[in-house]
């Protein structure tokens, strides 16, 4: 966008460390960060985030941890003659102090207790630590952005822009009731190492808090994003993110820089509050992180955010469009409309447009995504909603390689699944508790899956449920490798775990209470249909309700199915424990003669063994 437009929950250190991996632990190791024992975090950070890249970037770190020291003289804007009385005009004072750092040194610019009136758009420059006390407050009277990290028309490549930054403590308020213009809070472009923390950012119209172009190594902790209003004629703007992580174009920012669509990297948000500020016309922000739009083959990526609550977010908590190493755990999401988005650009979009422009016409799809300990609470819709896109049937960018673990979804029951997974390769959805929700996972397009050890109560459709719902797509095998097993499922209104137009797939070792309680005599603990096969339900235990409406069958395979094997499964049923239709389906198991012929074993009326070859 251009220039004129409570604490989260807490995470244990050891898990936050663990979740963060290595390129964050230097950050948040030791407090190196925070105090002036930063010798050991500077080569940590040097080694964990550039690797083999060079003593250059090594030297830049070094530079952003002195600055974090606390050993540098202040430079007080009162020295320059800030007021701070909210009725001064106090921009040229504290531009004066921010300029400092241009002398060619490192500058940690103090700014008191008090609340200081600025007429135009604060500029920060490499080297610098910006202090505000507590109690002491930016009051915007003007209609652009607070804070940005440079000057309008210059030109960066990568990260080489203003970098080695801190802005810390205090309030920026958007004083929006009489400024009602849209406007970015900061705006930051090609920058390395930055830091934003315990900072406030008050009613931002329009866009965003934070409007992250091409930056690398940024770490925002303990920040509160609250209030936002959507000023458009329209009401169109129900999306922006109070912290846009975005590739630099000059759709996106248009100030300064290359515009080559470089992506943000290696970025920390942390312990972090998004919600509403209760200014009369203002909202919860529509999305707390992310991004809406992407850049072909250039992915935003080693994302972390870690110890959040989002509250109230109108459109989503966590919005990726198309990230990469992408790392969301140990947060709260409380009466979202949806909790974390998923999101990925289609072709022949603008999105699926490459940094010179030339229309590929071709989706793409994230990949390396970890969903794991967070909580979800009265979830409107979807808690996660993941969707990769097809072009046709040869072509298509599936999300690669999604992990959901530990996560406990306390959803008030709606019209959604409480997770989505359209066009999605290599899931993993494991020791995750589902109360309360309306359809635990549903599964599109989805292959190679593990679906396991999960507990789902009072689920008010199915426990698991598969479906391909467009006829151009359907059973043309992209549904297929799915593993689900030792899942437990009490009480659901419908069939416990629905399979249907998947190919090669094992449901085992399950244990599901009272299904189909819906409607009586229906439906079943697990049902295998429309044209599923070459799959094996196994060792599965299923009991119908103890009174009331209960399930027609404990498992029903279709006659549309084919090389589906029941076998060791102890299940009950109003009307039959099993139901199997289908020449190639059976109830039993395959051994095999001496001379290498396969048999089917089951069992007749009669109580004995069949054996049929095959």
């Amino acid at each position: 966008m251009t220039e004129r437009q409570k604490p989260g929950r807490t995470i244990s250190r050891r898990k936050l460390l663990a979740a963060l991996g290595m390129t964050g632990v230097a950050m948040a190791a030791g407090s190196g960060i925070f105090r002036s024992d930063t010798a050991v975090s500077a080569q940590s950070v040097s080694d964990a985030v550039y690797k083999d890249k060079g003593k250059e970037k090594d030297k830049e770190n070094g530079k952003l941890q002195t600055l974090l020291a606390e050993s540098l003289p202040f430079c007080n804007v009162k020295d320059f003659g800030a007021a701070g009385d909210g009725t001064t005009d106090d921009t040229a004072a504290i531009q004066a102090a921010l300029n400092e750092s241009l002398q060619g040194g490192r500058s940690h610019v103090l700014i008191p207790k008090g609340t200081y009136k600025v007429i135009d758009t604060l500029r920060i420059y490499r080297n610098t630590r910006l202090t505000l006390d507590p109690g002491a407050k930016i009051l915007r009277c003007h209609d652009y952005s607070f804070l940005v990290n440079g000057d309008n028309g210059s030109t960066y490549q990568g990260y080489e822009g203003h970098g080695n930054i801190v802005i810390e403590g205090g309030v920026w308020e958007g004083n929006i009731l009489l400024y009602p213009d849209a406007y970015n809070g900061f705006g930051l472009a090609r920058g390395r190492n930055i830091v934003v923390r315990n900072t406030e950012l008050r009613d931002i119209v329009s866009n965003h808090g934070i409007d992250m172009n091409a930056c690398d190594n940024v770490w925002i902790e303990n920040c509160r994003f609250l209030g936002y209003r959507d000023g458009t004629p329209d009401q169109s703007r129900d999306y922006p993110e109070a912290i846009q992580l975005a590739n630099h174009t000059q759709a996106g920012f248009s100030q300064w820089g290359a515009f080559d669509g470089t992506p943000c990297t290696n970025i920390v948000i942390r312990d972090c509050y998004f919600g509403a500020s209760g200014t009369a016309g203002t909202q919860a922000w529509p999305s707390g992180v992310g991004n809406h739009y992407a850049v072909y083959d250039s992915f935003n990526s080693n994302i972390k955010i870690a110890g959040n609550t989002f509250e109230g977010m109108t459109f989503a908590g966590v919005r990726s469009f198309k990230f990469a190493d992408l790392l969301v755990s140990g947060n709260t999401f409380s009466g979202c409309k949806r909790g974390i988005m998923l999101s990925n650009p289609a072709g022949n979009t603008e999105s699926s447009k490459d940094a010179a422009g030339n229309q590929t016409g071709l989706p793409q799809s994230s990949r390396n995504v970890i969903i794991s300990d967070n909580i979800f609470k009265a979830t409107l819709a979807e808690n996660i909603y993941c969707v990769g896109w097809p072009k046709d049937n040869a072509v298509y960018a599936k999300v690669e390689s999604v992990t959901i673990t530990g996560n406990t979804f306390e959803q008030a029951v709606t019209t959604s699944s409480n997770i989505t997974m359209r066009w999605t390769n290599n899931l993993t959805v494991t020791g995750n508790v589902f109360r309360n929700v309306y359809r635990g996972i549903w599964l599109s397009y989805v292959s190679r899956a593990n679906i396991g050890d999960n507990h789902f109560q009072d689920t008010k459709t199915e426990a698991v449920y598969s479906e391909e719902p467009d006829a151009d797509y359907k059973n043309k095998g992209h549904t297929a490798h799915i593993n689900i097993h030792h899942n437990q499922i009490e009480r659901c209104g419908r069939t416990g775990i629905y399979i249907q137009s998947m190919d090669r797939f094992q449901v085992k070792d399950n244990f599901i209470a009272s299904p189909a309680t819906e409607t009586d005599n229906t439906r079943h603990g697990i049902t295998v249909a429309n044209s599923a096969k070459n799959g094996t339900v196994a060792g599965n235990r299923i009991t119908k309700a103890p009174s009331g409406n209960q399930n027609q069958y404990g498992i029903n395979v279709t006659s549309t199915c084919s090389n589906v094997q029941i076998t060791d499964n102890n299940a009950e049923g109003k009307t039959a424990p099993v139901s199997v239709q289908g020449a190639s389906n059976f109830d039993g198991i395959y051994i095999h003669a001496p001379n290498g012929t396969r048999y089917k074993m089951t069992i007749g009326n009669d109580g004995l063994p069949v054996y049929t070859p095959g």
